[in-house]
């Protein structure tokens, strides 16, 4: 009984893009640190909201916390009758009374408050630190973006590496056909006696040759598959590409975009405008340190002190002037005002180099264009070049060192077209992200 074999899985560049977006560690790093800037802004949020306190206070002592002797001295017991005689009681039931008093208090007791103080004006330091934290944001979420160019080129580059090594092992093969037929005609040319056992002796070398620079493709082929599969997310698997060569090859202006208008797509001139923004934003929260702040609040306190609990609200509000600040903080002003200009000139510095950038992305990839048009045109000479010689060799006007030579140009031009197609491929990619565009 035979059990069916399932065909191994084949992954075209889209689908190798598709999972390092949901596999590579970039991109969830990436999407983490949106996660984090959400909950920030959140926490910046509350600073609208009442700051709310509570406390409690219960204490018992071994002793009376206030404790007062009082005595009468014989002339404030006098005055003390003289009172009482005026009050028309009689004086002499004053004698009945001591002479002398202790007084004792707070021996235990129990405090609870609530405090609620809100925020009415803090120089637009709430405010502006809410909309530094949603901008943060915004900049986490364009750094996924960025992370993501830089998966897609990746993985084009390590998807293309391989494809050039298969390329390369194809190529081998040809040449491994070629020998073998140069082989045959040498063995049968000696056995004519129409040329010399050197001859199959060199062909077999040139053959021993090719074992070796295959043994070299395959170990590639194995590492770059590795590496692949590891940047996708499938780390230890065997995977295998889609080794066709693609011939969709159009000329670099088809895709020319202007690239003034282009500038708006990056991510990175967003990201300087993003900068700005927030300087902007810092310079703001340093001057409102400089600022007044109030607030309005209410304490409810509930105290039992005297053996009887009492329970009272009071109402609060709080100015605080920041005068010593007026000399020391307005450096600290001065100092992001500068911080300011610098992010400023920065932009503009940066948004030039940007578009050099793309002028650069695009002469690379009208090169990589013009690089196959020549090696198809090397393909060609080269073709016709083996035939000839191989032609000379059969008639005997040729060497088998010419007629090698020949073979192994031949082979080489097929391998040089293989690595310009992909990096045509590599340079498309670029260029397209350079201009802020989805690779296609």
């Amino acid at each position: 009984m035979f059990l069916p074999i399932s065909a191994q899985k084949i992954y075209t560049l889209k689908e190798c893009r598709e999972l390092a977006m949901h596999n590579n560690i970039r991109i969830r790093d990436a999407r983490l640190g949106v996660s984090q800037a959400l909950e920030t802004e959140k926490n910046a949020f509350s600073k609208y909201l009442p700051t709310v306190t509570a406390s409690a206070l219960g204490f018992q002592s071994n002793d009376y916390l206030m404790k007062k002797d009082f005595s009468l001295s014989a002339a404030d017991q006098s005055k003390l009758g003289s009172v009482v005689s005026q009050l028309g009681l009689n004086p002499a039931a004053l004698a009945s009374l001591p002479s002398s008093y202790s007084f004792n208090m707070l021996k235990h007791g129990t405090m609870a408050q609530l405090m609620a103080m809100e925020p009415i004006y803090a120089g637009g330091q709430i405010t502006n630190g809410n909309k530094l934290a949603k901008l943060q944001t915004e900049v986490k979420k364009l750094q996924i973006r960025q992370s993501e160019d830089e998966v897609v080129s990746s993985t084009e580059t390590y998807y293309n590496q391989l494809l050039t090594l298969f390329g390369k092992l194809r190529t081998i093969n040809m040449a491994d056909n070629q020998l073998k037929r140069i082989h045959n005609d040498a063995e049968n040319a000696y056995k004519a006696g129409i040329s010399t056992k050197k001859d199959m002796l060199t062909v077999e070398l040139k053959q021993n040759e090719l074992v070796g620079n295959r043994l070299k493709v395959e170990n590639g082929i194995k590492l770059c598959k590795m590496a692949l599969a590891q940047y996708i997310g499938k780390n230890g698997d065997e995977i295998m590409i889609d080794t066709t060569l693609t011939d969709e090859i159009l000329e670099p202006s088809v895709y020319l975009v202007d690239h003034v208008s282009a500038l708006n797509n990056k991510v990175e001139a967003q990201l300087l405008d993003k900068n700005v923004e927030a300087n902007k934003l810092q310079t703001k929260l340093k001057k409102g340190v400089l600022l007044p702040t109030l607030s309005v609040g209410a304490v409810g306190v509930y105290q039992n002190m005297m053996g009887s609990g009492q329970a009272n609200v009071i109402g609060l509000a709080t100015l605080s002037v920041p005068i010593s600040g007026l000399w020391s903080d307005n450096h600290v002003v001065k100092h992001q005002k500068i911080a300011e200009q610098i992010a400023c000139q920065d932009r503009e510095d940066n948004r030039q180099l940007l578009i050099i950038q793309m002028q650069s992305s695009y002469n690379d990839f009208d090169n990589s264009y013009k690089q196959i048009l020549v090696a198809r045109k090397s393909i060609e000479q080269s073709a016709e070049n083996l035939r000839l010689n191989e032609d000379y060799y059969k008639a005997g006007t040729a060497t088998m060192s010419d007629l090698l030579d020949a073979q192994t140009s031949n082979q080489q031009s097929l391998d040089k077209y293989t690595e310009t197609v992909c990096n045509y491929l590599d340079c498309k990619t670029a260029y397209f992200i350079a201009t802020g565009r989805n690779v296609e």
